[in-house]
C-alpha cells in the first residue's frame, strides 16, 4: 500500500491519495480523499487516516476477505516523490473532485500511465541541493 498528501498552500486546499496492489505490481483498489481547506502537515496525517478508515470498509470491497483481513506486519516507510507516483497521481487527482471520499476498484485513466511506469521499473532522476 502505498499513500500521499497534497496540499495548495498551508494553509490552502487538501488531498490525500492511495494504492493498493498485490506483490507483483497490479492494482487491487485505490482511493482519493478531497479533504477541503487545511495546512500541509495536516494533509500528510490524512493519508495515514485514510488508509486505515479504508481498511475499515471491507464490506463494501470485493478483496475485503483476501486482502483486509489477514494477518498483516505493518511497517511505515518513507519513499521520494519518485517512488510514490501512483499515490502522488490519485492525490493530486482528488483536486478535481468534489469533497469526500472515493474508492476505485479499477485504475483511473488519468494515473494509469503511472502504474505502467511504475510496474515497469521506470526511473527518474531527483536531484538534491549539496549546499
Amino acid at each position: 500500500m502505498n499513500t500521499d498528501g497534497a496540499s495548495r498552500g498551508n494553509p490552502g486546499p487538501a488531498a490525500s491519495g492511495g494504492v493498493l496492489r498485490d506483490e507483483h505490481g497490479t492494482w487491487i483498489s485505490g482511493f482519493a480523499l478531497n479533504i477541503g481547506v487545511c495546512s500541509a502537515p495536516l494533509a500528510e496525517l490524512w493519508e495515514f487516516t485514510t488508509a486505515s478508515v479504508w481498511h475499515g470498509i471491507d464490506a463494501f470491497h470485493i478483496w475485503s476477505s483476501r486482502w483486509i483481513r489477514r494477518d498483516w506486519i505493518v511497517r511505515v516507510k518513507h519513499v521520494y516523490k519518485e517512488a510514490n507516483r501512483v499515490a502522488d497521481g490519485l492525490a493530486n487527482h482528488a483536486f478535481s473532485f468534489p469533497l469526500g471520499f472515493y474508492l476505485f476498484t479499477s485504475a483511473l485513466a488519468e494515473i494509469s500511465a503511472l502504474l505502467l511506469e511504475d510496474v515497469d521499473g521506470s526511473t527518474r532522476a531527483r536531484f538534491v541541493r549539496t549546499e
